[in-house]
């Protein structure tokens, strides 16, 4: 598999992740948020609007910060990956540099002409 192939499989591994890690996340504040309801429910008294509201805008916290480091981990990943490829570039541009160098034709004198031989004028 090429070096191409191969970052480009660990991005998409990486993105994965993130995806599952959203959805485990939002599983989770789902089910706290069911909860929440469900004690609400049986509890109105006990709950004011406020306490709910922070609640919820603490569960979503959690989860935007979630995303948000797992967007600087694919950062990290991605800029190495550019680094990797930036290098591999630098790599084949120097070496096509040094394969035009050595192949360059050498610069000679052309060949010394002879003159045209004189014909010889005839007579009238």
């Amino acid at each position: 598999m090429g070096k191409l192939q191969s970052f480009q499989t660990q991005v998409q591994d990486v993105v994965e992740k993130g995806i599952a890690t959203v959805e485990e996340q939002h599983k989770a504040i789902a089910e706290k948020s069911f909860g929440y309801a469900e004690k609400v429910e049986t509890e109105a008294k006990s709950y004011s609007i406020k306490t709910v509201q922070k609640l919820h805008d603490d569960a979503m916290g959690g989860v935007y910060e979630s995303i948000r480091t797992f967007n600087a981990r694919v950062n990290e990943y991605v800029s190495d990956l550019v680094n990797k490829v930036e290098k591999v570039e630098e790599a084949v541009e120097d070496a096509a540099e040094e394969v035009v160098a050595k192949k360059a034709p050498v610069k000679r004198k052309p060949a010394a002409k002879k003159a045209p031989a004189k014909k010889a004028e005839a007579t009238a």
